[in-house]
């Protein structure tokens, strides 16, 4: 188990234990278990009840929370300083001391379930989720919320397997930011509920590839939403760097090209916004906006329009020094919060093995050069891309 702690000087303290696992470890029977087993440690352990975990965090004025990935899942606290000692031990009970009750467990899948039906009956997060589904093959392509099926399949017996295989205390991650932390024991020690399922058998080795293409997917809706992406690179690539600057200034931004262009020049939506994601085994670039179903295509066009631009011209010097000074200012001041802190040294250290310093960082990103930034766009392909389109229209053309 490792233990990062930074203390600074602040009034609050963010406590997270992360566990190297998500929804790209799952097999096709496992779907789902890992954001399952997120819901589950809230629901009652030896010494609380599930109403009691929530009642003592709340009475001190702080909170408790999780969220799964598809590479690491996190339980966290924030609370005061004073109250580090009563806060951390509610984490530390919900981690060592679940039950993991069957009655709670088929009350949670009914929750569970009705947060499928609200992510889907969401256009902006449906259209996300079929786009990874249908351009992402491999366990990465996969929703961290599993299918309604396998939800309702899941049994004690396979959410305590899940656990024994890959909750291993030695791969967990305490990450502490804040004051009052001096002195403060956050090692977790022995003795977790799951132990009698801890097995030595593999786990499954997460997969990415990806496939180009279009698919629409029909709902009577009165907008098209859109997700336009390609295939980049993994988390360990330099590129990255490069890529951060490149994305700002095309499409991450009020003053992108993106925003500029098809929003307040051509007005054919009201959001649109590029972004990255890296994973251990490979990387998306997306374009995401929402338009009428009449204006479906002439967004699409547009936006390929944006691209084939990128191709030809690259960024202006303007454009790109701008980037990087809105890129650098917005990283710093996204470190302000000893929470953000937290999930940055979490993360760190599952990819990386420690927290890398965000000065470093930031002369990696001063360091990129324009060519750094050509290796990039030579990437973006608008025949590499895969289309993702949910709304009232029949077919669209890329």
């Amino acid at each position: 188990m490792k233990i990062k702690v930074k203390s600074r000087d602040t009034k609050g303290v963010s406590v997270g234990i992360f566990v190297p696992v998500g929804s790209a470890f799952e097999n096709e029977n496992q779907r789902g278990l890992a954001h399952f087993i997120e819901h589950m440690l809230f629901k009652g352990t030896k010494n609380r009840s599930y109403s009691e975990i929530a009642r003592d965090i709340d009475r001190l004025g702080g909170s408790i929370n999780a969220f799964t990935s598809a590479e690491y899942t996190a339980f966290y606290i924030r609370v005061l300083n004073e109250f580090l000692k009563e806060g951390y031990d509610v984490l530390k009970d919900i981690m060592k001391n679940s039950l993991i009750d069957d009655k709670e467990l088929e009350k949670e899948k009914r929750v569970i379930i009705e947060e499928i039906n609200m992510t889907y009956d969401n256009p902006d997060e449906a259209v996300y989720e079929y786009f990874m589904e249908n351009a992402v093959k491999g366990s990465y392509g996969k929703s961290t919320l599993g299918t309604k099926e396998h939800i309702k399949s899941s049994s004690r017996e396979d959410l305590l397997s899940f656990l024994g295989q890959y909750y291993k205390p030695e791969r967990m991650v305490v990450s502490v930011v804040g004051g009052g932390v001096e002195g403060f024991d956050f090692d977790l020690g022995d003795g977790f509920f799951f132990d009698d399922y801890g097995n030595e058998i593999d786990g499954m080795e997460p997969d990415f590839s990806f496939l180009s293409g279009v698919d629409v997917i029909e709902r009577d809706i009165s907008q098209t939403n859109i997700v336009a992406g390609c295939e980049l690179f993994n988390v360990y690539d330099e590129r990255k760097y490069p890529a951060y600057i490149l994305n700002d200034s095309f499409g991450g931004t009020m003053s992108s090209r993106l925003f500029q262009s098809i929003r307040e020049e051509k007005s054919l939506c009201y959001s649109i916004y590029s972004s990255l994601k890296f994973f251990a085994k490979g990387g998306l670039f997306t374009i995401s906006a929402s338009t009428s179903n009449s204006n479906a295509q002439k967004l699409l066009d547009a936006i390929k329009d944006e691209i084939i631009k990128l191709k030809k011209h690259g960024l202006s010097k303007g454009e790109f020094e701008d980037a990087k000074t809105h890129f650098l200012g917005s990283y710093a001041l996204g470190l302000e919060s000893n929470f953000s802190v937290m999930v940055k040294q979490g993360i760190d250290t599952i990819l990386y093995g420690d927290y890398v310093d965000e000065l470093k960082i930031m002369d990696k990103i001063k360091a990129v050069s324009m060519d750094d930034v050509w290796s990039v766009i030579d990437l973006i392909d608008p025949e590499r891309f895969h289309i993702t389109c949910l709304g009232d229209v029949k077919s669209v053309d890329w």
